[in-house]
């Protein structure tokens, strides 16, 4: 037996590889891969690739991303452009201010009053500000916008390796704070569940420019598998086709034809509806007739 002997264990590595599907998207920061992610589409089709639905789906998803991260820069630069601290809890009603009076009204308005204030019946009203620390304006903050094509986002749509479908735009109008730390998850809001008055003014802000976002990863993938596992050959009653751009595309009138088979089925009934609204030709004549 040998009592000296090492015994090694055999590192496991595990390639990305391993992990790789025939569908993925990739979102960019200029050359730098940001977001990357799998999956699988059950039921694929690869005639919805040449539809229209599949153009609406991508650009849809290019127009999501760029709403998120309009929308976080908004809530950004609210925070950050101004010296003013922002109040984020102590808001009382109108109803509670004719309540408890004049005083109390005064010390609720009084920004240099922070903490708790107590109504005259003892309820306590917490009064939280979240304010731009000068750390954090030299760490995130610019003092020259970067130049037309200096940023540039990309979101490109691969299968089997090979790009199908790719959208370049400009990212100078994001702050720096945000195109530096995209997330189209949103999770921080949802798993932190840190009181405000402890959070750093960073991850405040990250806070607030996620509260009430949803996943949009996940969202996106849903959007893809939904759009490519449809029909969109001539074989099938509800596939139409066009032409643009020397390419022909395919796409679904199923809508339209449920919403014109609908219209004629109402229609009899409509008529009839629209007819109690106005006065009959008899009822006309008797009107002139009489008045």
């Amino acid at each position: 037996m040998e009592q000296n002997k090492v015994i090694k264990e055999k590192s496991k590595f595990v390639d990305n590889i391993a992990y790789k599907s025939k569908f993925q998207f990739l979102i960019w920061v200029n050359e730098n891969v940001i977001c990357q992610r799998y999956f699988k589409i059950n039921g694929f089709n690869e005639d919805s690739i040449y539809s229209a639905e599949f153009i609406d789906c991508m650009n849809g998803i290019v127009r999501s991303i760029q709403e998120d991260l309009e929308s976080k820069s908004r809530v950004y630069l609210w925070y950050t452009n101004t010296a003013q601290p922002f109040k984020l809890r102590g808001f009382f009603t109108i109803e509670e201010g004719e309540k408890y009076g004049e005083e109390f009204v005064r010390a609720m308005c009084n920004d240099e009053i922070t903490g708790a204030v107590q109504a005259p019946d003892g309820k306590i009203f917490t009064k939280e500000y979240i304010s731009m620390s000068d750390e954090a304006q030299n760490d995130f903050g610019e003092t020259q916008r970067p130049s037309d094509g200096e940023i540039t986002f990309k979101f490109s749509f691969l299968i089997d390796d090979k790009p199908v479908f790719e959208k370049i735009w400009d990212g100078n109008v994001y702050p720096k704070f945000v195109r530096n730390g995209v997330d189209l998850t949103n999770s921080y809001a949802s798993k932190d569940n840190h009181d405000i008055s402890s959070l750093s003014f960073n991850a405040a802000i990250i806070r607030y420019m996620q509260r009430g976002k949803n996943n949009l990863i996940s969202e996106f993938i849903r959007r893809i598998c939904d759009t490519l596992s449809n029909t969109f050959t001539e074989k099938y009653e509800y596939t139409k086709e066009f032409e643009m751009g020397g390419k022909k595309y395919n796409y679904l009138s199923a809508y339209e034809s449920y919403k014109n088979s609908w219209r004629k089925a109402v229609r009899k009934k409509t008529q009839e509806y629209y007819e109690t609204l106005y006065p009959s030709p008899r009822q006309i004549a008797y009107i002139e007739k009489h008045y």
